[in-house]
C-alpha cells in the first residue's frame, strides 16, 4: 500500500494546529505537508505557503508531494466573515470547489473538509437537532457551509469523490487562538481574563450556543475519516454533539 502524503489547507487557524499535530503523529513528519497564507512562530512539521484561490499553486503543492489526502480548512469564519460577505463566499466556497476538482482529476483518495452548526437557522429545532432538517443560516458563513456540503454530496453522486464533513459546534481549545468565528468568546474570555482583567462578549447574555471540546473534535475527524467507505452514509456532512451554554 502506498504510503499516505497529507495535505491540510488552512493549517495554521485554531483547527488547524492542533489537526497538523495529530496527524503528525499518526502518519510521519515528512508525510503531513501544513499550508497557509502565513506562517506562525515555532512552526511546527513541514510548511508550505498557500493561498487556498491559487489554484495553479495548489496542483504544484499535489503535484511534488504526490498528496493522497486533503483535510480543507482554509476558510473565512463567521463573525469575520459580516465585514467582507462577497470575499467569504469566495474563499469559502471557491476554494473548496477548487479543490475539489484538482482532487477529482488527481486521483486524491479521500478529503475532509468541516461544516458548521452554521448552516442551521431560527427554524431549526435547537433541542436534539435532526440530522435532515432545515437549514436557513443568517450569516454568509453558513450559507457557504450549506453549498459546500451539497456541492460535496454532487461531486461524491457524480464523480465517486470521497468528501467526508462533520458539522462543527464551537470548539473550545486552550491550545491556540481562536480565529473570528461566534463561538470563539469561549476560548478567548479566558486569554482576555489573563491579560486584561475583563472581557465584553459581543452576544447577549442568554444565547445559547453548541459547544465541543478540541480533544473530542479531533477524535471525530480521525474516526470518519479512518471509517470504511461503505460506512459513510451522510454524504453531505453529519451532525456533532457535546454541550451547549450561553456567555452568562
Amino acid at each position: 500500500m502506498a504510503e499516505k502524503k497529507v495535505l491540510i489547507t488552512g493549517a495554521n487557524g485554531q483547527l488547524g494546529q492542533v489537526l497538523g499535530a495529530e496527524l503528525r503523529k499518526k502518519y510521519g513528519e515528512n508525510n503531513v505537508i501544513s499550508t497557509d497564507v502565513r506562517k506562525i512562530e515555532n512552526q511546527q512539521g513541514k510548511f508550505e505557503f498557500l493561498d487556498i484561490m491559487n489554484v495553479h499553486r495548489l496542483y504544484e503543492l499535489v503535484h511534488d508531494y504526490h498528496i493522497t489526502e486533503v483535510y480543507h480548512l482554509a476558510a473565512i469564519l463567521s463573525a469575520n466573515g459580516e465585514w467582507n460577505p462577497m470575499k467569504t463566499w469566495d474563499v469559502n466556497l471557491n476554494g473548496l470547489l477548487s479543490v475539489f476538482n484538482l482532487a477529482n482529476s488527481c486521483h486524491i483518495e479521500k478529503i475532509f473538509h468541516p461544516s458548521s452548526i452554521a448552516v442551521f437557522g431560527d427554524t431549526t429545532p435547537k433541542t436534539d437537532t435532526p440530522q435532515h432538517t432545515s437549514l436557513e443560516p443568517s450569516t454568509v458563513y453558513g450559507i457557504s457551509k450549506v453549498t459546500g456540503e451539497l456541492w460535496s454530496k454532487y461531486y461524491f453522486d457524480r464523480y465517486g469523490l470521497d468528501v467526508r464533513s462533520l458539522r462543527y459546534p464551537g470548539v473550545i481549545g486552550w491550545q491556540t487562538l481562536p480565529g473570528g468565528g461566534t463561538t470563539d468568546y469561549a476560548v478567548d474570555i479566558f486569554h482576555q481574563a489573563l491579560k486584561t482583567g475583563k472581557y465584553e462578549c459581543f452576544l447577549k447574555k442568554d444565547t445559547r450556543l453548541p459547544m465541543i471540546y478540541m480533544d473530542d473534535v479531533m477524535k471525530a475527524t480521525l474516526q470518519i475519516m479512518d471509517a470504511p467507505k461503505e460506512l459513510i452514509k451522510e454524504r453531505t456532512s453529519y451532525n456533532l454533539a457535546a454541550i451547549s451554554f450561553t456567555p452568562e
